[in-house]
């Protein structure tokens, strides 16, 4: 699992957020190979998420999830490894 923090704005308000996560495996796919063995890069999508507010889980609408699902896949490093 995977722990980011986000701010996420609801109305007028800002909610600074913990964000759990996990990720698919990383495959970084082979260009360089016979046509018959390369294959493009996939996985990295978020498998998991869960936004914590002082602890206790936050319920998200389907836009909130997308949001915070978009920014992970957009800033997180795909070989960082997970503690």
């Amino acid at each position: 699992m995977f722990e980011a923090t986000f701010t996420l704005t609801r109305g007028d308000d800002d909610i600074d957020l913990v964000i759990e996560y996990s990720l698919t495996p990383h495959h970084p796919g082979n260009r360089h190979a016979h046509p018959e063995f390369c294959a493009p890069p996939s996985g990295g999508e978020v498998e998991q998420l869960t936004a914590l507010l002082d602890g206790a889980p936050l319920d998200l609408t389907d836009a909130e999830y997308r949001l915070i699902e978009r920014h992970i896949e957009e800033t997180h490093d795909l070989f960082q490894e997970a503690d």
